[in-house]
């Protein structure tokens, strides 16, 4: 987005929900995927194992993932038509792919270049037709996993197979082996797991879920709520009780149906209309303190993060594959939830030190100037600043 577009409480937001994201993808950094959608396949849920677990799940899951689609709506609309949206969000396509298949399978770079490309067109939209869609669309994940639900003992043997084997954890020891492996090794095991999220996940849920967050972004930019106006401290904390009962009433199904595939898509399906009003109360509360403390050093420096946020969600993803990758330090499989989930307040610090030290020298982060440089021919890491007119004589 151009420089003279930007909101500050957005970059603070955009750094903020960056941290957020930490938590959670840290989990498939560092344990197989099926662990993270059913913990009783991996790993303990005995003691602090099970709050780390709850924690997660309740305060972080899909809430910082919400709020990144909504900002990436929001920044759609400030960067206009000078910034080329659509070969922009082509060029984020290609970034996902590299990223999906060479470092991390949970890439979102891919979905959000896609999903974008479909909605770009609403950004002329009033916010509250946007609104309105956004709410719809967001609803279709959660309906089709209670649709699915309902016809659990019906589905096809085929179908409700490959369902129990995903949700059963049947791939967890190939995962362990290859991640514990070199590059190469993990390549296959990667490449399946990036590509079902480019599939079957993109079209049963996480584009539906990106795009409804999309235009609620869309619609809150226009309507001021990045800049503090039209959000009452009542209504924030209508929002988050609403998205913490409904989130804690998806934790209690899944615990209470042991962790089954057929309590797993009722929970999901709470889980995932819980976290939309979590998410809004969450960024609505980051909006009103950055700026009431717009000025403090700790806001600053987490603006500075949200400014070079492309580059610090990859380096998350190179950090985190290399430190329990084989290639890297091999610790794949070994940590506890309770550590992983202590892990990022440690590499918390130091990310934002070195977004502040970076912004202090240069306005864009490396990876943005590259992304701007392929869609605008500016590969500049300093913003050009227009010239001041001067007064006729």
């Amino acid at each position: 987005m151009s420089q003279r577009s930007r909101l500050a409480p957005i970059d603070v937001l955009r750094g903020f929900c960056l941290l957020g994201i930490l938590v959670m993808n840290i989990q498939t950094f560092a344990m197989p995927f099926a662990a993270y959608l059913n913990p009783t396949v991996f790993g303990s849920l005995e003691g602090a194992e099970g709050v780390a677990w709850g924690l997660g799940r309740l305060l972080f899951d899909c809430k910082f993932l919400n709020l990144f689609a909504m900002l990436f709506g929001a920044s759609l609309v400030l960067g206009g038509d000078e910034a080329h949206p659509r070969k922009r969000l082509a060029w984020l396509v290609v970034f996902g792919l590299v990223h999906a298949y060479g470092v991390w399978y949970g890439d979102i770079l891919f979905t959000y270049g896609v999903v974008g490309m479909l909605i770009v067109g609403t950004r002329a939209w009033s916010p509250g037709r946007q609104l309105r869609l956004g709410l719809v669309l967001l609803c279709v994940g959660p309906a089709l996993s209670l649709a699915v639900a309902l016809a659990f003992d019906h589905l096809p043997p085929a179908v409700l197979g490959a369902l129990n084997a995903f949700l059963g954890g049947g791939s967890v020891s190939a995962e362990v082996a290859a991640f514990q492996g070199d590059w190469m090794t993990q390549l296959p095991v990667r490449a399946r797991l990036a590509f079902s999220a480019q599939t079957n996940s993109l079209v049963f849920e996480t584009g539906w879920r990106a795009a409804g967050c999309m235009l609620l972004g869309m619609a809150g930019v226009q309507s001021g709520l990045f800049e503090g106006r039209s959000a009452s401290p009542r209504g924030v904390l209508l929002l988050g009780a609403m998205g913490l009962a409904v989130t804690s009433a998806g934790m209690a199904v899944q615990i209470a149906g042991g962790f089954s595939p057929h309590a797993w898509l009722v929970a999901q399906a709470l889980h995932e209309l819980g976290a939309v009003p979590l998410a809004i109360a969450i960024g609505l509360t980051v909006v009103g303190l950055a700026r009431r403390f717009a000025s403090a050093a700790p806001t600053r420096a987490i603006a500075s993060l949200g400014r070079v946020a492309f580059t610090a969600y990859l380096m998350q993803s190179i950090v985190g594959t290399w430190a329990f990758g084989g290639h890297g330090l091999g610790a794949f499989g070994t940590w506890s939830r309770t550590a992983l989930l202590l892990a990022p307040f440690v590499f918390w610090p130091l990310q934002v030190l070195l977004a502040n030290q970076w912004s202090k020298h240069f306005g864009r982060g490396p990876l943005e100037a590259l992304w701007r440089g392929l869609t605008r021919k500016d590969f500049s890491l300093r913003p050009r600043v227009p010239h001041a007119r001067q007064p006729v004589a």
